[in-house]
């Protein structure tokens, strides 16, 4: 995956999880959204755990939005990084309510251009990461 100028993704490169329980199987989504106190919602990164995963999140995340700043740091409990695109704050932890890495920013310093184009960023974002895991 790479840069795209749009930040949008191809909608079929989207997908899902394939759980097996047992002998029987059930899809999950990719990623979950959760709305969040004072206008933060979360994103968390179904399949993905802990640094490792994170390290390969936010590279991928460099790759496929070209950020104008971006970074992270490490501490005793989890890796918390930034990415900033066209004025747009997009942050990311290791480890968010579910052990799964995660993307959070603040809708309510967004209007609705904005919210849309960082959803479209999340998804091409997670497409990669999935692409990725399966070669």
């Amino acid at each position: 995956c790479e840069a795209s100028p749009s930040g949008q993704v191809d909608e079929s490169t989207l997908g899902e999880l394939i759980m097996v329980q047992g002998m029987e199987e059930r899809t999950m989504a990719w990623t979950d959204s959760y709305r969040m106190k004072r206008g933060n919602v979360l994103v968390t990164v179904n399949g993905f755990f802990g640094e490792e995963d994170f390290y390969e999140l936010h590279k991928t995340a460099v790759a496929v939005l070209d950020p104008e700043d971006a970074g992270y740091s490490v501490d005793s409990m989890c890796i918390g990084g930034f990415l900033k695109k066209e004025g747009i704050l997009l942050r990311t932890s290791s480890e968010c309510p579910y052990d799964t890495c995660c993307f959070f920013y603040n809708e309510e310093e967004l209007n609705e251009k904005d919210r849309e184009k960082v959803n479209a960023w999340i998804d091409s974002i997670v497409a990669c990461l999935h692409e990725s895991r399966s070669k």
